[in-house]
């Protein structure tokens, strides 16, 4: 086997920091981070064999890791003649946030014990988000996943232990290297306009391409408030393909930007929840970012904070179904617009077809000579 000494970044999200958006971006630009010398594995040259499951990991999976290590090393034999970097992106290898990271651990051995020995430049790059804004996006996550429970349900899961950042970090860095390690911040004040977060991991990769990127779209839109309450609510009386379709038609028409907020949170409940994580955050700032004031993320700025959510009141419910029903009534014109516009044409094709073979029945003549002309362009 070939040495490689080649950069190989692993990015591992964390959930809720515009992952799909990179992933997405990255695909597109496929093609043309080749020509740049860089090697994004996607689609079926994903570094695993399969990236849904190993956020579930709670200890070493040799069979898994066994696989996805032969994977690996039969996508750098096919790149040998080339002298790329590498990356590679999925949530999933920050673990299972819906168990607060707490096997981070385990998933970040997994995936040092599938890249060991290949002789590569590990860097492993994640994003992390101030805890209540991530756990205000998880929980919309879980309605979208199917839930059922309040806000106030949601969050009493979990503790100060669940989602420390600081614990996710060390879970990698004892095992890669503290060095190897690249923090960035999901944050509006570090990633202010719509390009900001292509343009940050351009940066990191040292990639022009994508540091200099300007389409950036952005991947699974969130709900409004309204539409999000009526989903949860409507969640236990719906099977899975139902919720699918819904999901996609209040993306449609109840879709909001992507660092739009809700007030899952009263302004002093959201200070006592990130009061939790002040300690864990400090020592993230002090030990990876080198900060001195101890602040990893900029505080809440309760002046911007939209007032509490008033419920889901008759009107919303009302005009929230009404555009649901406009969307549906628009979409069915829309094929059947299609669907006439097929059939027109299908009659064209016939009627000419019968008028050529009722000209031909009629002049025998005018058939032998087609023969005749066909006959000669065949030859």
């Amino acid at each position: 086997m070939k040495k490689f000494s080649s950069r190989f970044y692993i990015h591992i999200g964390t959930w809720k920091t515009g992952s799909s958006t990179i992933q997405y971006n990255l695909h597109k630009l496929k093609k043309k981070l080749k020509k740049e010398g860089i090697f994004y594995l996607s689609k079926k040259d994903k570094m695993v064999i399969d990236d849904r499951i190993i956020r579930d990991f709670d200890k070493i999976e040799d069979q898994y890791v066994t696989q996805s290590r032969q994977k690996l090393k039969g996508i750098f034999d096919e790149a040998r003649d080339k002298e790329y970097k590498y990356i590679a992106s999925a949530e999933e290898f920050s673990g299972d946030p819906f168990r607060g990271f707490k096997n981070c651990r385990a998933v970040a051995k997994n995936v040092f014990e599938i890249t060991k020995d290949l002789n590569l430049d590990i860097k492993i790059i994640v994003y992390l988000r101030r805890q209540d804004d991530f756990i205000e996006s998880m929980y919309t996550q879980s309605i979208h996943l199917g839930g059922v429970k309040t806000f106030q349900e949601f969050i009493s899961d979990f503790d100060e232990s669940h989602f420390n950042w600081y614990s996710l970090l060390c879970a990698y860095s004892d095992v890669f290297g503290k060095e190897n390690i690249i923090v960035r911040r999901y944050h509006k004040a570090f990633l202010p306009h719509r390009n900001s977060l292509m343009h940050d991991f351009g940066e990191v990769v040292n990639s022009s391409l994508i540091a200099n990127f300007s389409e950036t779209v952005s991947k699974n839109r969130g709900l409004s408030r309204d539409a999000l309450e009526l989903t949860r609510i409507t969640n236990k009386h719906l099977h899975d393909e139902e919720r699918y379709q819904l999901r996609k038609l209040f993306q449609e028409i109840n879709s909001k930007n992507p660092f739009e907020k809700y007030s899952f949170f009263d302004n002093s409940e959201r200070k006592d929840f990130l009061s939790n994580y002040k300690d864990s955050n400090s020592r993230v700032a002090k030990e990876f970012f080198g900060l001195q004031d101890d602040s990893l993320f900029p505080s809440p700025d309760n002046s911007e904070t939209p007032p509490p959510y008033p419920g889901f009141t008759p009107e919303a419910m009302t005009v929230t179904l009404s555009r649901a029903l406009l969307a549906v009534n628009y979409r069915a014109q829309k094929e059947n617009k299609k669907t006439a516009k097929r059939y027109r044409q299908s009659i064209l094709k016939y009627r000419i077809y019968d008028n050529i073979s009722e000209a031909l029945s009629k002049y025998p003549s005018l058939k032998e000579k087609l023969k005749r002309l066909l006959g000669k362009k065949n030859n």
